[in-house]
């Protein structure tokens, strides 16, 4: 007697390809759809005293953010005036 087989691989392959499968379809497209629920803006923060002062911060050439005076935030900003920020918008899933 050479040994008793413990495992037939080749009957759960199958079984296996369909378990792989079923996770792709499940998991895979909320992925690429949550994905697009998000954008994010890199840049130098550019403003002027007066804007700082004023709360407008010019971010790259694309952006600009408006925030409340004399919040952290703001006082943020002004610390790192001149330097590369990023900014990520993104949706919540609370309606």
């Amino acid at each position: 007697m050479a040994g008793t087989p413990v495992a037939q691989w080749t009957g759960m392959r199958p079984f296996l390809l369909a378990g792989i499968a079923l996770a792709l379809l499940l998991l895979g497209p909320g992925r690429y759809t949550a994905a697009g629920d998000e954008m994010a803006i890199v840049g130098f923060v550019n403003a002027t005293d007066q804007e700082a002062s004023e709360g407008y911060f010019p971010v790259g050439g694309d952006a600009m953010m408006v925030v409340k005076q004399g919040t952290g935030l703001q006082r943020w900003l002004k610390a790192h005036g001149g330097q590369k920020i990023r900014i990520t918008l993104a949706s919540t899933d609370d309606h």
